[in-house]
């Protein structure tokens, strides 16, 4: 059955078989608005892969870094994931509400529908058929149904036409856990 959980920045609900360094702020710019977070996996008991239409992918290993955004006035949620350096996926739940604490801790509704980028830089929109289960058992009313595929829609559409500017900001942001 779907459910509508909610989730931390720091990803406290999953991987508790792990070791890993969090660190949050509070960050505004003229691009973002919120919470940015980053892990970074120092041990895991075994490494975590996922299937993706591109075969195989480890998305949580030690060495990986998971930087989190969650902003204050959206309904998302960004996890973009870095191997030595190099961003190699993009995760981003579609969220029902948003809070973010002063420190820039944050937690979100998770409304069931995500977007995934990959290696070749195609958004595509993922588990529509939990959303779909949600909305049929009365989980979510119509209204969270169509905000979580409009605001899919506009995630999409937003990283095709700003895919060189939104890895830029990425990039950036994971920078300014160095400055620490």
């Amino acid at each position: 059955m779907a459910e509508i959980r909610k989730k931390h920045l720091d990803r406290r609900e999953w991987y508790t078989d792990s070791e890993r360094d969090y660190a949050c702020m509070y960050h505004r710019d003229s691009f973002f608005r919120g919470g940015i977070g980053l892990i970074t996996f120092t041990g895991l008991e075994k490494p975590e892969t996922v299937n993706t239409p591109e075969g195989p992918l480890c998305i949580a290993d030690k060495g990986i870094q998971w930087l989190e955004l969650l902003p204050e006035d959206g309904h998302f949620a960004v996890t973009a994931m870095f191997r030595e350096g190099i961003l190699f996926q993009q995760y981003i739940d579609i969220t029902l509400r948003n809070e973010v604490a002063e420190n820039g801790d944050g937690v979100f509704d998770d409304l069931l529908l995500d977007v995934v980028v990959l290696g070749d830089g195609t958004p595509r929109v993922v588990d529509a058929e939990e959303l779909e289960e949600a909305l049929s058992e009365g989980v979510i009313p119509r209204e969270a149904y169509d905000l979580a595929r409009k605001t899919a829609e506009e995630a999409v559409k937003f990283l095709q036409e700003n895919k060189g500017t939104a890895e830029r900001k990425l990039y950036e942001y994971r920078a300014l856990f160095r400055k620490e």
